[in-house]
């Protein structure tokens, strides 16, 4: 690569060298790295709260300090009030699969002829999700909620690291609020004066694409939990709770959320409400979901650009083949950062 292409796309390259450099750190250190990690998606994702509080008590350091008060309550409320039902609700799931499943052997005898779970339901052998999490997370052949707790807070959530992080990450999210101007014009004094202006322009760009993408979603996704959780106990749906959290989190994957609630409201309105009204019911209340996310989707991420879905559902395969989890939850973000580097690029190569 020649010196002219060079400082012609050089913000360009210095950007996604940055982003490049953040991830291949991220996974290679991310037990050290991992409060700073989680403290700055904490500071990026309440930046809004804060600007409000600064916009009232014109100082830093108040407004960061009740945005990250305000984040504690909101963990605290979520432990206390959100997370004991959703772990009972998964508890009584889990309970309650094989009674659902011998009610749908039940029947497709009945009509089909054949029994798909003639020697009971045995999720080892399942080709679903429930069988990657039975493998992944079972315990004496028993799948259960502390098994699954132990796993996904093993590693980098060790105990130790756990009681940590929980004084570590709100101080370090305080300090990233109070200096977020002053570690950004830092970042800009590395680079040469002369690509300045540009780089910082392209900055904001990704900041805008990111932050837009990450707050639409999640906003999204607690839109659509809360749609789901009061219209499905409405209907009389078992366990609305743990399909709807369920749902407004796979939403983030488009197309993925729809099923993935659609498919066991129905099989329980079939199996075990058992009458045409719950199968009418639901049928109505997702329709009427897919009809208002079409309404309001547009507004929530009118801020960014928009990124294709197919790209979506291939970040997400491609995070979770050589990130596993961790590749799963940076995998989207990293996407909404490169595109806008990828756009310039373009912009800048069609302008030759």
């Amino acid at each position: 690569m020649n010196n002219s292409v060079v400082e012609r796309y050089f913000p360009e390259i210095v950007v996604t060298l940055t982003i490049t450099v953040f991830i291949i750190v991220l996974f290679m250190m991310k037990p050290v790295v991992f409060p700073f990690f989680a403290a700055m998606a904490s500071a990026y994702i309440s930046f809004p709260v804060f600007e409000f509080f600064l916009k009232i008590f014109k100082k830093r350091q108040i407004a960061a300090l009740l945005t990250v008060v305000l984040i504690l309550l909101a963990i605290l409320s979520l432990m206390l009030v959100v997370l004991p039902d959703l772990i009972k609700q998964i508890e009584e799931f889990i309970d309650y699969l094989p009674v659902l499943t011998s009610k749908i052997d039940f029947h497709l005898s009945k009509y089909i002829g054949k029994r798909v779970f003639a020697n009971g339901f045995n999720p080892k052998n399942a080709t679903t999700v429930f069988s990657l999490l039975y493998k992944n997370f079972s315990v004496n052949n028993s799948l259960t909620v502390a098994a699954l707790a132990q796993k996904i807070f093993s590693g980098v959530f060790s105990i130790a690291s756990v009681v940590i992080n929980i004084v570590v990450i709100p101080l370090l999210s305080y300090y990233i609020l109070v200096d977020w101007e002053n570690l950004r014009d830092l970042y800009l004094k590395l680079i040469p004066r002369a690509y300045r202006t540009e780089t910082a322009v392209l900055l904001d760009r990704v900041n805008d694409s990111l932050s837009g993408y990450i707050r639409g979603q999640l906003l999204m996704a607690f839109l659509v939990a809360v749609y789901f959780s009061i219209t499905l106990t409405v209907v009389d749906i078992r366990y609305s709770f743990l399909i709807a959290v369920v749902t407004g989190i796979m939403n983030m994957i488009p197309y993925v959320g729809f099923f993935t609630g659609f498919v066991p409201s129905i099989l329980l309105a079939v199996f075990d409400n058992g009458d045409l009204f719950h199968i009418v019911a639901v049928i109505i209340v997702f329709l009427s979901e897919v009809a208002l996310e079409n309404v309001i989707y547009p507004m929530v991420m009118s801020r960014t650009t928009g990124i294709n879905p197919l790209l979506i559902i291939f970040a997400i395969f491609f995070g979770a083949t050589y990130g596993s989890f961790l590749g799963i939850i940076v995998a989207v973000p990293v996407v909404a950062m490169i595109l806008p580097v990828f756009d310039s690029f373009m912009m800048k190569r069609e302008s030759e």
